[in-house]
């Protein structure tokens, strides 16, 4: 189930690989994290990345727009 846009589901369903069928209200609901692995850049240094192919750790004093 969506509330405010995020997925959670049940721990039953999760396990049961039913998330996204799950409508159990009762039980404590859990955030559902999108799949694969979680971005550690900031934006600029991914767009270089994308477009110079610079492959460097992100070292940004301003750290807006990380973990989008």
């Amino acid at each position: 189930m969506y509330i405010n846009g995020l997925k959670y589901a049940c721990s039953t369903c999760i396990k049961g690989h039913r998330s996204s069928h799950c409508s159990h209200v009762d039980r404590p609901l859990f955030e559902i994290r999108k799949k694969g692995r979680p971005v550690t850049q900031c934006t600029f240094c991914r767009d270089l990345r994308k477009t110079k192919q610079v492959h460097i750790k992100c070292a940004c004093t301003d750290k807006k727009g990380k973990y989008i």
